[in-house]
């Protein structure tokens, strides 16, 4: 007879862990969650990338993902609010600004872990800005960095006191926003899977999937393109099915026509003929 499996360990909920279980069971309860997939065509992206790279400044993708999302939303305000409550009842809030949260991982104190770092009105920003606070974030020491300041904070404190703060989370939106975003974008990195469906306590996330050499038809004939998979997931409370497949629409768009890029590239070229 087979013996029974033993346990190698157990481990309480704590501190980050802790807080981040509680931001996932608030999107779970607190939230009508629908996701939807799509492909976007990004064959011309990586040389116009490389352009960026030359003429402004090194940046990877994610900048990319992460203002796209921040455009779509902030052209489809719904998206850009989240369901709160109240004393009796519910309320929805809107906010002003796009700030748009993405999953870190780094190295703390002798460990490797994954927090959330929050890039705020992420529309406004250039590619460059975002890139480097994305790098900031990555490397700069935890004295300056929000979110590991919360990561080392959250892990004195008790469970209870989390369960507090997320209470407090889902009824007051000033202090939401200052600790979170507004919307999200996450991404595993790799090819070696198709569609990442990410959950959050927000309205509206972008979960970014593979880029693969794909055969597609373009005017009547197969071809080889590069292909981004992605899904999204939206709040069904407060975005309806129409508005998220316009955002979902809007951020293809921006990517396929890379004037996520060429706007920046076309503002450069302005300032350098006026110069």
């Amino acid at each position: 007879m087979m013996p029974a499996n033993r346990i190698l360990q157990r481990e309480n909920l704590a501190g980050e862990l802790a807080y981040v279980y509680g931001l996932k069971a608030r999107a779970q309860r607190h939230h009508c969650l629908g996701y939807g997939t799509f492909t976007v065509d990004v064959e011309g992206l990586s040389a116009l990338r490389r352009r960026y790279s030359r003429q402004v400044g090194p940046i990877t993708y994610l900048p990319i993902w992460i203002k796209a999302t921040a455009l779509a939303i902030e052209r489809h305000p719904e998206a850009n609010t989240i369901l709160f409550r109240k004393p009796f009842g519910h309320r929805l809030v809107r906010f002003e600004q796009v700030d748009v949260n993405v999953p870190v991982t780094r190295q703390l104190d002798g460990h490797t872990i994954t927090f959330i770092g929050t890039v705020r009105d992420a529309a406004h920003k250039s590619l460059l800005q975002i890139q480097q606070e994305l790098t900031a974030i990555q490397r700069e020491p935890p004295q300056t960095n929000f979110a590991l300041q919360r990561y080392r904070k959250l892990a004195r404190i008790p469970s209870w006191l989390i369960r507090l703060i997320h209470w407090w989370m889902t009824i007051s939106p000033q202090f939401y926003v200052n600790n979170v975003g507004t919307c999200g974008v996450t991404t595993i990195g790799g090819d070696w899977y198709d569609y990442f469906l990410p959950i959050a306590p927000t309205s509206f996330v972008f979960g970014i999937g593979a880029i693969r050499d794909e055969a597609v038809v373009r005017e009547g004939s197969v071809v080889s393109r590069r292909v981004l998979r992605c899904s999204t997931m939206a709040d069904n409370y407060v975005v309806s099915g129409l508005s998220g497949a316009d955002v979902a629409h809007d951020f293809k768009d921006l990517i396929e026509r890379g004037t996520v890029i060429r706007r920046e590239l076309d503002e450069l070229r302005t300032t350098t003929d006026t110069a």
